[in-house]
């Protein structure tokens, strides 16, 4: 043999090994996923909205004069109790007033018991007596004025709750009406929602269809409250065609605060039958179109599907699936058009 035909030889059988090993290489196994069968079932027909707490009442505490405020002892956020010192203002001015209104009631004091010795003695007439007992009227009226307005120089709490915004500091002038500060009950709070005028009828308390609501708050950790109670306007917006609908929801920890953006759901009995799968398992497309992986025999089918409404962890098929088809919910990340699985 020529070391040409050797060559050639040698050649050969290397190549037929190297195929064989690469045929091996490439042998692609049966990927491992898990299935869920689709079918149809009675949901119940849910509503969603978002909505937004509010205060079950707020009253704003001002004084009754005006003057110079010298301290204000609360701060935002702050629980306060009926009869808690809020905040004070200068008495000098009232201090002044008071003084003057209780010699000019002295004053008139004196002048009736020296006019009662005239009068029993009838040295005077009757309309000069009753006119001194008028006078000693009027001052005791301002001196009890006088000593009103020098005890409002101390603002105190109308009702407990929580101070809201504070408007007021040390220095400031305030005015008569001028608020201090606002007082928020929050121990029943209100949520607020628009809803459509479609939808309204769902909240009408004679219609028997609603069935209260599950309110759930992001900002504390995905807290439920629930509520069966509401209240809805009867004038709707004009633009945008909604009505608002509150709430009341009991708040003892005063966990949900005024301005709180919280999720609303209410269950209709308006139930129907409709076809969901896990929200996980439905990718989207570049095109934008929705699709899940089927086990069609045991290899990988890509479906397109049109979905609906989101209920928890699952959501609506309104099509593009059949009752019995086999759509995978795990391993679908490695799967592609005809893949083996099992």
């Amino acid at each position: 043999m020529t070391k040409l035909n050797y060559f050639a030889v040698t050649a050969t059988a290397i190549l037929l090994v190297a195929c064989r090993k690469s045929e091996n290489a490439y042998q692609v196994k049966a990927l491992n996923v898990t299935t869920e069968t689709v079918r149809a079932g009675a949901t119940p027909a849910e509503k969603h909205y978002v909505g937004k707490v509010e205060e079950e009442s707020s009253t704003p505490v001002s004084f009754t004069g005006m003057g110079t405020v010298t301290k204000v002892y609360v701060q935002e956020g702050q629980f306060v109790t009926k009869g808690q010192l809020i905040a004070e203002m200068d008495p000098t001015q009232c201090e002044s007033a008071l003084l003057g209104a209780k010699a000019a009631y002295n004053q008139a004091l004196d002048a009736q018991e020296r006019m009662k010795i005239l009068h029993e003695s009838q040295s005077i007439s009757d309309i000069d007596w009753i006119d001194i007992q008028t006078k000693v009227s009027q001052a005791q009226s301002s001196y009890q004025m006088a000593g009103k307005a020098l005890a409002d120089c101390k603002l105190k709490a109308p009702c407990s709750g929580i101070i809201g915004k504070k408007q007021m500091e040390s220095g400031m002038t305030a005015l008569p009406s001028q608020p201090v500060c606002t007082i928020l009950n929050i121990s029943t709070v209100k949520v607020k929602v628009s809803v459509p005028e479609k939808e309204i009828a769902l909240f009408n308390p004679t219609a028997g269809k609603h069935k209260g609501v599950a309110i759930t708050a992001d900002a504390i950790g995905g807290k439920t409250f629930n509520s069966t109670y509401f209240v809805r306007n009867v004038e709707g917006d004009p633009l945008t065609h909604t009505y608002d609908v509150r709430f009341t929801v009991h708040n003892p920890e005063s966990e949900l605060l005024p301005g709180m953006v919280v999720y609303v759901t209410t269950e209709t009995d308006d139930s129907h039958t409709e076809m969901t799968v896990p929200v996980r398992s439905v990718q989207q497309s570049a095109d934008g179109n929705k699709f899940v992986w089927l086990d069609k025999n045991g290899k990988a089918h890509r479906q397109t599907i049109e979905t609906g409404q989101v209920q928890g962890d699952r959501i609506c098929i309104v099509s593009g699936l059949a009752e019995g088809d086999k759509v995978i919910v795990e391993g679908y990340q490695k799967v592609s058009q005809g893949s083996e699985v099992k």
